[in-house]
């Protein structure tokens, strides 16, 4: 499974829709029960077999040597391992990738500051695909982010946007979930381009 989170990490920095040493990723065991997620501090285009950490779903520990090996996982786990565990406890998704996609990042910003908490896609692959992308709020790794990214995707959307900060996108697999993460970067990209030509069409008609 490392191989294919190594794959999927070189293609998020090379396209652009991370940097190296930013953005997560996981993907939830068959049994359901545990996911394995990047580490802290991992270079996504560097990733190896002892770059991923295996965490539980569930919490709650029984023994006293449980309660200390789950403190010593979380601390080695990426920051964000918090809102993966929400979203894998609150919905069905069987992947997750968080990246820093530019373009969604400074769209989130426009358009909350519009007094807006979605983003609409107007190109037709995110109309078809995406219909509504959310924007949520929350610090890194916060129990608030956590609880806001699962809402939204217990409610079925497949992407959002952590306002200043990137995108959470889910999948039935890690590729999926790439490419719900390129989707989304596409269509803030085409609608910060036709909302900027629009502003310009306009200044140049006074």
């Amino acid at each position: 499974m490392w191989e294919k989170i190594s794959k999927i990490g070189q293609k998020l920095v090379s396209s652009g829709l991370v940097e190296a040493n930013f953005g997560n990723l996981s993907v939830r065991s068959k049994t359901g029960n545990s996911f394995m997620i990047t580490k802290t501090k991992t270079a996504l285009d560097e990733i190896q077999k002892d770059s991923i950490i295996e965490v539980p779903v569930d919490t709650q520990c029984e023994t006293a040597a449980a309660v200390e090996i789950a403190a010593i996982v979380e601390k080695t786990a990426s920051s964000e391992t918090n809102v993966h565990r929400r979203i894998y406890q609150e919905s069905d998704a069987k992947a997750i990738v968080h990246a820093h996609c530019p373009h969604a990042v400074v769209l989130s910003l426009l358009e909350y500051g519009a007094g807006n908490t979605s983003v609409f896609p107007v190109d037709s692959e995110g109309k078809l695909f995406l219909k509504e992308i959310p924007i949520v709020i929350g610090g890194i790794g916060s129990d608030e982010l956590a609880k806001n990214a699962a809402a939204a995707f217990r409610e079925g959307c497949r992407g959002v946007i952590i306002l200043g900060h990137g995108t959470i996108a889910v999948g039935e697999t890690i590729e999926d979930a790439y490419q719900i993460t390129a989707q989304l970067e596409h269509t803030c990209k085409v609608k910060y381009m036709v909302d900027a030509a629009k502003n310009t069409f306009s200044d140049c008609k006074k």
